[in-house]
């Protein structure tokens, strides 16, 4: 969790000065997300198996999103 922490904080400050916009940032990760899938060991994982990964990954991270937006000031529906 620690370093999804650094990766989260580091990706905030690259936004936050104008680095990098919201839908290049959405592109890096995918792209490192590509590279991170080509190296897993295909002895041990499908690449559907790695993609289910992913799938799940992006549910909980749109989940925890929402949660964030409503756990905010006012953040009632």
């Amino acid at each position: 969790m620690k370093v999804k922490e650094r990766l989260i904080t580091g990706m905030k400050s690259e936004l936050m000065s104008g680095e990098i916009s919201k839908p290049e940032a959405l592109s890096l990760f995918a792209h490192v997300t590509g590279m991170l899938i080509a190296m897993q060991d295909q002895r041990t994982m499908s690449p559907d198996e790695a993609m289910n990964i992913v799938a799940k990954n992006i549910e909980q991270g749109n989940a925890s999103a929402i949660e964030q937006i409503f756990e905010g000031p006012g953040g009632n529906a």
